[in-house]
């Protein structure tokens, strides 16, 4: 059964913990008193650019701990091969594109998220966590837990959230992917994404099963399902069924070919994106101004997932903006020098400049 190991010795003593850990065991306990103190509330918004996403920044000297607990203890689990979110591994790279590989070729695909999964996850959970998974005494656990939760749920955003949020059905997850796979189902999670499917059709009685498995799953953690994102998809369903065709995606990647892959639509956002900011550029050539350089920066990230995935035209989009990033210098230097000199008519001044390449459309 492919689950979540520690294979370390336990800690059984506040003490043990504390040469663990590097810090006096005093400091470890007085934090703990007063950790919901210790974040800073970092407000985002979720993919819809309205829905807002409450994310917390923990506090100095807490973070430094969180980020000791997450060297010395969490990052030390072998963690099983159908968890893809927020792990450090270098053996098995885990990803959105590991995460959607699982599913590539499927016909059936059930997508289920969690509702508010982080807020879900309590103190309690995080001590049983310890005590169980990694076999530490009850003062150990209990005082761990403190260190890594806020007002009595583990914060979105704390560098040790994700582990943990990885690690809260270590005790129940295994079995049920154990019997998934058993039915030729495959299991994967991302976060709060789950996604289970299979390369042939599914039943109705079969798909039922597996959102009741999965819901009885979250509730042992006292979880909830998130209703509105509970989605059974059928390659070539909209096709079909005469609406306009929309691929599987999996943690926002389309998986109805060998290799995951961005959906059309966020590749014609990309391209339009790059034609955007070069256009801008174009238009005045004396300065590329800060925000200008921001957004070509951000596009590379972007740019990134067209690589990650394989896709041809990634390679050419970096090199166009690669090529506005490397003009920064030049266009800066010539703002600077246009400040001690007469100012020439708009007529005359250069179109390009020595060794730059011209930017255009591909």
């Amino acid at each position: 059964m492919d689950a979540p190991l520690y294979p370390h010795s336990p800690i059984h003593s506040i003490n043990a913990l504390a040469r663990a850990l590097g810090e006096p065991a005093e400091r470890l306990l007085a934090l703990a008193q007063r950790t919901s103190r210790l974040y800073r509330y970092v407000p985002q918004t979720k993919k819809d650019g309205i829905t807002p996403r409450h994310t917390y920044d923990a506090h100095e000297p807490l973070k430094t701990i969180q980020r000791k607990i997450v060297d010395r203890m969490l990052h030390k689990v072998v963690y099983p091969r159908y968890l893809h979110g927020g792990i450090r591994d270098r053996k098995l790279p885990r990803s959105i594109y590991s995460n959607a590989r699982v599913h590539t070729g499927a016909k059936t695909v059930i997508l289920q998220d969690i509702s508010d999964f982080f807020p879900s996850i309590t103190t309690e959970h995080i001590q049983r966590l310890f005590v169980g998974l990694f076999r530490f005494s009850a003062d150990v656990a209990s005082l761990l837990a403190n260190l890594v939760t806020r007002e009595g749920q583990v914060p979105q955003g704390a560098s040790t959230s994700s582990y943990l949020a990885n690690l809260v059905f270590w005790d129940i997850e295994p079995a049920l992917v154990t019997r998934f796979e058993a039915q030729g189902l495959a299991y994967s999670r991302f976060a709060d994404d789950i996604t289970v499917s299979s390369r042939s059709p599914i039943p109705a009685a079969v798909t039922t099963q597996v959102i009741a498995s999965v819901t009885w799953m979250l509730s042992q953690k006292g979880c909830l399902q998130k209703r509105s994102k509970l989605h059974v998809r059928k390659r070539g369903q909209a096709l079909l069924s005469g609406e306009s065709a929309e691929a599987v995606t999996v943690t926002g990647l389309v998986v109805d070919k060998p290799i995951p892959g961005l959906p059309k639509k966020a590749r014609l956002a990309i391209r339009a994106a790059v034609k955007q900011l070069e256009d801008r550029v174009k238009g005045d050539l004396r300065q590329l101004r800060a925000e200008d350089e921001k957004e070509a920066r951000r596009l590379m990230g972007r740019i990134g997932r067209l690589i990650a995935c394989g896709h041809p035209e990634g390679q050419r989009l970096k090199a166009r903006v690669r090529v506005l990033l490397t003009r920064a210098p030049l266009l800066e230097s010539y703002a600077a020098d246009a400040e001690h000199q007469p100012r020439l008519p708009a007529s005359k001044l250069p179109s390009s400049y020595p060794d730059t390449p011209t930017i255009s459309d591909q």
